[in-house]
């Protein structure tokens, strides 16, 4: 499986494309990942931050590799951390909140004194996997 230029899953073995979902968070996968299902190249995901399309109800996930050029799927015990957020234009939200108030908060981050680049996104990242959940305050403290 991998992802077009369109943002499409694309399935080779069987031909059919399905439409790409919203990042829903990221998880830290384990360096001795073993349940890697779906994986052309496995080492593109063990041992990275990867953003989640779909958190599983038995603590599984869906997950693109980094580069966003592959899918593959992990059970439970080799996530070694993750946290559920939102993804929009490069700026990582708080999860669980509707469209609306999502741009708001987008709108609101990207405004703020030194605005919000690829590294302050992976700083979020970082500190809310380190939390295990959304963790932005240090985004807000005055500068």
């Amino acid at each position: 499986m991998h992802i077009t230029a369109g943002g499409m899953a694309c399935c080779l073995l069987c031909g059919f494309k399905i439409k790409m979902m919203n990042i829903v968070g990221f998880v830290d996968i384990k360096n001795d990942a073993t349940t890697c299902k779906g994986a052309i190249i496995p080492s593109d995901f063990i041992g990275k931050t990867c953003p989640v399309i779909e958190f599983d109800a038995d603590g599984g996930v869906l997950v693109s590799n980094p580069k966003g050029t592959a899918l593959a799927m992990f059970d439970k015990q080799d996530i070694y951390r993750s946290f559920k957020c939102g993804y929009v234009n490069g700026v990582v939200t708080p999860p669980n909140i509707d469209m609306v108030n999502q741009m708001m908060y987008v709108t609101k981050v990207q405004t703020r004194r030194g605005g919000y680049n690829n590294l302050l996104s992976q700083m979020v990242i970082r500190a809310s996997l380190m939390k295990g959940e959304f963790h932005d305050s240090f985004v807000w403290e005055k500068q």
